[in-house]
């Protein structure tokens, strides 16, 4: 007997029911996602990274952050990431009406290991409105050898010991001033920001170099002054550290790096393209970049996030010593047109000394993040910006057909193209133009290399989106 087929007039009412309350369910659930615009979330996973971003009229949100491969760190890092993505939602949700300056939202991870020792930073900035980005930051610290996370006070040799950190971080603290004047401490501030106690030391990094602290806004300086950091050198650490947790005082430095120079003349007759990588470096997915450039008598430019530097800093230094360019994309992609003159500085001038630090020279370059920039904003970069005429949308479809026959739809000679090589996608897209453009009489070169071969004095008062 099939129940549908009754004559019963409750049947039929509950079945209308039923109907209706679909229907309004199906409703709710097509202006919720036209509201948080899940359709255009793009998530993106490789075997070592998750990469997610959605940008909509209202708002932009990115996420980034490593797969460890660890049960215990990839466990926390979801929980947290999944909290701070809801909660920046929930702002969203609740004044989506009254959104004027769009919302931004950033997530990325740093992760740093020596001497066994997993040292992982999420740093979270969302921007609902006000003065600044909101900043949030979360630690751990994991001993893979015990395979059990750690606090700053597990390396100490014992209590005395971790209490004497408080006189060492004072004494590098007061020793910025003598390189920043502007950095003019209050001193009851400071120690009560430096007392020993794993709250206040939630955020540090054992280096090659010692013992990398960071104190965010706040803690021991007024915001204007940013998240201050000091390193404390083995030399005067080691006799208070455990001794499976000591580190070498003897500090190798690197030899000059001399990038590959390659003789641009050849290319005098050929039609130029910039193929140019934002939001890297990223070691597996720009290694596959680097192994192929040869093969297409090719260089790019780098536009790298300062924040990815230390854990991609290998990779980042053979694109370099390849004969790669390498420019700035600010430290943490803020959006330069919602934050002020001093944090615009922080952004630019963190990330130029990152670079330095791995290559040996500061960026000539820079691409402001969403491409938004201002008269002062290229005044106090002091840098070249430069932005593109080919969008080849390759963090939406990340399809590598696609970001191919984008390139070779748009690319002119001058073309700058856009693209980045966080996404395998994107990187094979890329090849896949160059080798069918190369046919056609195409070179591929570098911003610095097709503004020599153009007679092209770039000049930091202006934006380049093509060089012709």
């Amino acid at each position: 007997m099939v129940v549908g087929c009754k004559n019963n007039s409750s049947v039929h009412k509950k079945r209308i029911n039923k109907k209706r309350v679909f229907i309004a369910i199906l409703i709710l659930v097509i202006l919720i996602f036209s509201i948080i615009g899940v359709t255009k979330k793009v998530t993106y996973l490789f075997s070592n990274e998750v990469h997610i971003l959605e940008n909509e009229e209202k708002y932009t949100l990115k996420i980034d952050y490593p797969i460890f491969h660890i049960n215990k760190i990839d466990k926390k890092i979801k929980e947290y990431v999944n909290m701070k993505h809801d909660e920046f939602k929930d702002v969203v949700m609740a004044s989506y009406k009254n959104i004027n300056s769009k919302y931004d939202f950033i997530l990325s991870v740093i992760s740093n290991e020596y001497n066994s020792i997993l040292n992982i930073n999420i740093n979270t900035l969302s921007y609902t409105g006000g003065a600044h980005y909101n900043r949030d930051d979360f630690s751990l610290h994991y001993n893979k050898k015990t395979n059990e996370f750690m606090n700053i006070s597990d390396f100490f040799i014992d209590e005395e010991s971790f209490n004497k950190l408080d006189d060492l971080s004072y004494h590098y603290i007061m020793k910025l001033k003598e390189t920043n004047n502007s950095m003019n401490f209050n001193e009851v501030w400071v120690r009560d920001g430096i007392i020993p106690n794993n709250s206040n030391y939630e955020h540090f990094v054992f280096k090659k170099d010692g013992l990398e602290i960071m104190f965010l806004p706040y803690q021991i300086a007024p915001w204007s002054y940013g998240e201050v950091k000091i390193t404390i050198p083995y030399d005067k650490l080691n006799d208070l550290l455990k001794e499976e947790f000591r580190g070498d005082t003897e500090i190798s430095k690197d030899e000059n790096l001399i990038p590959e120079i390659r003789d641009i003349s050849k290319f005098k007759n050929k039609k130029l393209v910039a193929f140019t990588f934002d939001d890297g470096p990223n070691t597996l997915t720009t290694k596959i970049l680097l192994d192929n450039l040869d093969k297409y008598d090719a260089r790019v430019t780098f536009f790298v996030l300062g924040s990815r530097i230390d854990s991609h800093s290998d990779i980042l230094k053979r694109a370099f010593l390849q004969g790669n360019q390498i420019g700035s994309h600010t430290y943490s992609h803020k959006n330069l047109l919602l934050i002020n003159r001093d944090s615009v500085l922080r952004e630019i001038n963190y990330t130029n000394e990152k670079i330095k630090e791995v290559i040996g020279e500061y960026p000539k370059l820079i691409r402001p993040p969403y491409g938004n920039t201002s008269i002062e904003i290229k005044s106090l970069s002091n840098l070249s910006t430069i932005l593109w005429n080919v969008d080849t949308l390759d963090w939406k479809y990340r399809d590598k057909n696609k970001v191919c026959e984008e390139i070779l739809k748009s690319a002119r000679d001058g073309s700058i193209i856009l693209l980045h090589d966080l996404y395998q996608s994107s990187v094979e897209g890329a090849l896949m133009a160059m080798e069918k453009l190369q046919k056609e009489g195409y070179a591929f070169v570098t911003i610095s290399e097709m503004a020599s071969l153009k007679n092209i004095e770039l000049n930091n008062k202006n934006t380049y989106f093509s060089l012709n």
